[in-house]
């Protein structure tokens, strides 16, 4: 690894999956190398940045000892059990003018429970109960 911080991940510059082989990564790094060369290339303003970038990632990936450095410190970065956020766009039914919400009615269902002998004595289950089942515990 560069002393200078990547800024961007070695696998996205090369395109390949964080499984890529050896092979793999050789592949990448020859079909992006002969893409950026600045014979092949007009020089622009970003052609240097990226065939330094691609270069970069190469050298990280191809020496197993650093790869397996970078993928550790790529794993620490990385938030574990968060979820993925998606963007989902809610549209009402009612436009601007809509009504506010208001819970229905009693369900049908509802079953009240003596204070005597709960079924759920957990207050989890009674949580459960009460979503799913809509059944009214005494307090």
């Amino acid at each position: 690894m560069s002393g200078s911080r990547p800024s961007r991940d070695h696998y996205t510059v090369l395109g390949i999956r964080a499984e890529a082989s050896p092979e793999q990564i050789t592949s990448a790094y020859r079909t992006l190398i002969r893409a950026l060369h600045p014979d092949a290339r007009p020089s622009g303003s970003q052609a240097g940045a990226e065939l330094a970038e691609v270069i970069d990632a190469y050298k990280t990936l191809h020496d197993p000892l650093l790869r397996s450095a970078y993928d550790a410190q790529r794993d620490q970065k990385r938030p574990v059990g968060h979820p993925v956020r998606i963007p989902v766009r809610v549209r009402s039914a009612g436009g601007p003018a809509a009504q506010p919400f208001s819970p229905p009615a009693a369900h049908p269902r509802t079953t009240a429970y003596p204070a005597a002998s709960p079924p759920y004595e957990d207050p989890f289950d009674r949580l459960i109960a009460w979503l799913l089942y809509g059944i009214q515990f005494p307090r």
